[in-house]
């Protein structure tokens, strides 16, 4: 982690709100509390009905959700699809759409640090986007005008015991210790989405998963991450 304390831009690629935190809110908040400037991008944002969800969510309150959590966290936000019935149907929408949009916004803020979700999500909204946002991530040297983000980062969820192929051994661990309750915190704030045991996502899902990724490297909480890119 040392070698990312001197992080000042990051972006969080989000399929969904929620899976920002459920992934890496412990880094955000960490991030955020340091001065970093984080900016999240949601793929998808509608109104929806979900398995254990009884009556519903409309647009407005999960938008006044993005809007709690982002405070909480301190970050920025936007949303490539909002309102407009793309949930679970990003993969009709075409790739080299997506990856233009990405390239722009990437060279737009010029992050040091890119966070994504996990390739090996069964989720095909979570695939779609992690196929395109690391195309547009590819390695082409400013020079050419395009920015290189130095460190190319994705992140785990609980949901991914569910995997179409085997798991990647995790390569970076982050400490948030010290930042857990701020990640189940800005967690509990998007309400719509908290799931009671025995559900994948509840609230002592996400502490346990963190506290078997502190364990690992000896501290109580942690995050994990694969690494597709650090420049040293």
């Amino acid at each position: 982690m040392k070698l990312l304390e001197g992080v000042s831009r990051a972006v969080v690629v989000a399929p969904h709100a929620d899976d920002d935190v459920l992934g890496c809110g412990g880094l955000m908040a960490r991030l955020g509390r340091a001065g970093a400037k984080v900016h999240v991008v949601f793929m998808t944002v509608d109104g929806f009905h979900h398995y254990g969800l009884p009556g519903g969510v409309s647009f407005a309150e999960r938008i006044a959700e993005i809007e709690r959590v982002a405070a909480h966290l301190r970050f920025t936000w936007e949303i490539f699809f909002p309102d407009q019935g793309l949930i679970e149907k990003l993969d009709t929408v075409p790739k080299r759409d997506l990856v233009d949009r990405f390239e722009h916004l990437f060279n737009e803020h010029r992050p040091e640090l890119l966070l994504l979700p996990s390739y090996v999500d069964y989720d095909q909204d979570h695939r779609q986007t992690f196929e395109t946002a690391f195309a547009a991530a590819r390695p082409i040297a400013p020079v050419f005008g395009k920015w290189l983000i130095p460190f190319v980062l994705a992140y785990e969820q609980t949901k991914l015991n569910f995997a179409w192929s085997d798991l990647p051994r995790p390569a970076a661990f982050v400490d948030i210790t010290d930042h857990i309750e701020a990640k189940l915190e800005a967690n509990a704030l998007y309400r719509s989405q908290l799931r009671p045991v025995p559900h994948v996502r509840s609230p002592e899902a996400i502490r346990a998963l963190a506290r078997i990724r502190g364990s690992e490297i000896g501290v109580e909480y942690a995050e994990a991450y694969q690494v597709f890119r650090a420049v040293l």
